[in-house]
């Protein structure tokens, strides 16, 4: 007789899936959807799905991306964990109060790669946002340029259970803490602008990811100020790039994802402002354009349908 398989976080076999059942509201199950096996001893309920947004280039759009994503998958009901791991501490500031800054003298992100034993759970922090979790950057961090590039790969399987997803902010480099969270991820996105210098940093990974990251897969390029009025002329600007990345059969994410030309982006961010799809809520963002592409882009990592509500 064949042993049942048995997931290692929660218990689950082949015939029983009363554990999973249980945690209504994390588990796939809740949204009618039965949990498949995602190793031989892991359930897909358990997994953590990781996404990382990096590029060599600054100021493509890489942390406003991962605030909203962020937002969007937590008011969808998703157990968020981000992860900054840029310097800058940009994502850090956004989601954390000065209060809550004070946690992260000893729970960030240098502190918990310091020891590959260490769980990262005991490094997040609380944020601002319900259902949004954080481990902070820090000026440590470059002292870890010597890190081996797949501790957090070994790490990640602590945060399993915890979090349906984490989101992992780069700095705008190359390095062993770029690798890091690309070797952890199971996506990597790289966001462009309609420039060539964005170009350049896409087609620059192109060549070194699948050199240097182990089964290296799921990387996509994400048009950052994209302009619908320009779809169907055949000349401009906006046409030229795209026709690049498609000869270079550079993977492009699917349109609907593409984040549309808005300085609306800086209100969310910088007043710290919903998006909505609607008018007349107060304290929000009215841009149905930019709402879709959030939801959409969430959607991609996900098998079942998100309930995505109508301002995040």
């Amino acid at each position: 007789m064949q042993e049942k398989r048995k997931c290692r976080v929660c218990g689950r076999t082949d015939d029983k899936c009363l554990q999973c059942k249980e945690k209504k509201g994390f588990c796939p199950l809740a949204a009618g959807i039965s949990c498949y096996w995602v190793e031989d001893d892991l359930c897909s309920a358990c997994k953590t799905t990781v996404i990382s947004f990096t590029s060599i280039k600054g100021g493509t759009g890489k942390t406003h991306i991962a605030i909203l994503l962020a937002k969007c998958l937590a008011a969808a009901g998703k157990k968020v964990l981000v992860i900054d791991s840029d310097l800058n501490n940009s994502l850090s500031y956004f989601f954390l109060t000065e209060e809550m800054w004070e946690r992260t003298k000893k729970q960030n992100i240098a502190k918990a790669l310091s020891n590959e034993e260490n769980n990262l759970c005991d490094f997040a922090v609380p944020t601002i946002t319900k259902g949004v979790d954080l481990i902070a950057s820090t000026p440590y961090l470059a002292d870890l340029r010597t890190l081996s590039e797949k501790r957090l790969k070994r790490m990640i399987e602590t945060l399993y259970g915890k979090y349906n997803v984490c989101i992992i902010d780069c700095p705008p480099t190359y390095d062993n803490i770029v690798l890091n969270a690309v070797n952890a991820s199971d996506y990597t996105i790289t966001p462009v602008l309609k420039d060539l210098f964005s170009y350049n940093a896409a087609t620059f990974f192109s060549r070194v990811l699948p050199r240097d990251v182990d089964n290296f897969s799921n990387w996509y390029i994400l048009l950052n100020g994209y302009n619908k009025r320009f779809e169907e002329s055949k000349s401009g600007r906006q046409n030229d790039f795209i026709d690049l990345y498609q000869k270079d059969e550079l993977p492009l994410t699917p349109m609907e994802t593409w984040f549309p030309w808005t300085t609306m982006i800086h209100l969310i961010v910088d007043y710290h402002k919903d998006l909505s799809r609607v008018q007349g809520v107060p304290n929000t963002v009215y841009n149905p354009v930019l709402y879709t592409a959030v939801s959409e882009l969430a959607a991609c990592f996900f098998d079942e349908e998100l309930q995505i509500p109508e301002v995040f």
